[in-house]
């Protein structure tokens, strides 16, 4: 009889297509892994992912805190998102839940589509203010970089 070793291993973060966090404090995508955060092995953590589209981030947070923005450029993929949750611990226990959100003003919109314009661009800031807005306008600008 031949005994086969099982090895458990998350494929979240393994391609193009997706980013993962594994609970070694590593994030994960396109096969790559880097360092991200401490270790989290106790079994009453709770991690929560933030994915946000305005502004093409995703953030991680460890029993309510801010663990920080893992991967940006999201809002750039150009094909849907899914968000997906996996565990290769026996003894995990995974919720999803969702948000309320607001939408955003027309104004808010403005903003991001600026932002999104500007965003390849390494003088930002300088930029913003060549731009034919109002103080406040540009201050507020300014700030979302």
């Amino acid at each position: 009889m031949e005994v086969f070793k099982s090895i458990l291993q998350s494929i979240l973060g393994m391609d193009s297509q997706s980013w993962g966090l594994s609970y070694k404090g590593k994030i994960w995508h396109n096969g790559q892994s880097k360092k991200f955060c401490q270790p989290f092995f106790d079994k009453t953590t709770i991690i929560t992912c933030q994915l946000d589209l305005y502004s093409g981030t995703l953030a991680f947070y460890c029993n309510g805190q801010s663990l920080g923005v893992a991967f940006t450029g999201l809002d750039q993929v150009g094909e849907p998102l899914y968000p997906i949750v996996s565990s290769t611990a026996s003894e995990s226990e995974l919720g999803l839940g969702t948000r309320g959100c607001r939408y955003l003003s027309l104004q808010e919109k403005c903003f991001q589509a600026i932002k999104r314009r500007l965003a390849y661009n390494e003088a930002y800031n300088d930029c913003v203010d060549c731009l034919p807005l109002p103080k406040i306008m540009k201050s507020h600008l300014s700030a979302l970089y």
